[in-house]
C-alpha cells in the first residue's frame, strides 16, 4: 500500500478517536456527578438518623428517669403503708391484753349495750331507794331479773281488731288501717293462736 493511503488512514483513525474521547469524558461525567449526588444523599440520610437515634435515646432516658421516680414514689407509700399495718396490729394487740386484762363489769361498761344495761340497773335501783321501805333486797333482785311483759296482738293492733269485731271485711281493713293485706292476714291469724 501506498504510503499515503496509510497516512489518510491513520489521520482518519486520529479523527475518528478524538471524537470519542470527548464522549467518554461526557458520560463520565454524569455518572461522577450522579454518584456524588447519592453521596450527599446518603450523607443527609445518614444525619437525619443520627438526629432520630439521639431524640430516640433522650427520650428514653427521660422515660427512665420517670419511671425511677415512680417506683420511688410507689416505694415510699409501700413503706407508710407497712408502718401503718404494724402500728394497727400493735394497737390490736394491746386492746386484746386490755380487754383480756380488764374485769368483765369494766369490759361490759365500755361498750354501748353494757352502758344501757348499766343505767337501766341503776334506774331500776333509784326507783326502788324512791318507794320508802316497800322494796327489799330480794324484791329489787326480782326486778332485776323480771322480764317485762309482752304486749299482745290485740293491744298493738287495736284499731284493725275492732275494725274485724265490726264486721269488715280484710280488704276495707287495709284501706283503713294502711296494712298490707297479706300482713292483715297475718297479724288476724297470730291472734287467733294467742287466744288458743
Amino acid at each position: 500500500m501506498s504510503p499515503w493511503i496509510i497516512i489518510v488512514i491513520l489521520g482518519a483513525c486520529a479523527i475518528a478517536y478524538a471524537f470519542i474521547m470527548p464522549r467518554k469524558d461526557k458520560v463520565q461525567q454524569p455518572s461522577h456527578q450522579l454518584v456524588q449526588e447519592m453521596e450527599s444523599t446518603l450523607e443527609h440520610y445518614m444525619t437525619e438518623i443520627e438526629q432520630e437515634n439521639d431524640a430516640l435515646i433522650q427520650r428514653v432516658a427521660e422515660l427512665k428517669g420517670e419511671a425511677t421516680a415512680a417506683d420511688q414514689r410507689l416505694q415510699s407509700q409501700l413503706q407508710e403503708l407497712q408502718q401503718r399495718l404494724d402500728q394497727l396490729e400493735q394497737q390490736k394487740v394491746r386492746t386484746t391484753e386490755t380487754v383480756l386484762s380488764a374485769p368483765v363489769d369494766s369490759v361490759l361498761g365500755q361498750t354501748s349495750d353494757g352502758l344501757q344495761a348499766q343505767k337501766l340497773l341503776e334506774n331500776v335501783r333509784e326507783d326502788a331507794n324512791q318507794q320508802p321501805g316497800s322494796a327489799t333486797a330480794e324484791s329489787q333482785v326480782k326486778e332485776e331479773n323480771v322480764e317485762p311483759q309482752r304486749e299482745s296482738i290485740k293491744d298493738r293492733y287495736k284499731e284493725l281488731f275492732r275494725l274485724h269485731d265490726n264486721g269488715k271485711s280484710m280488704d276495707a281493713i287495709a284501706k283503713q288501717t294502711g296494712i298490707q293485706l297479706g300482713e292483715v292476714q297475718l297479724i288476724l291469724q297470730l291472734a287467733d293462736r294467742e287466744d288458743n
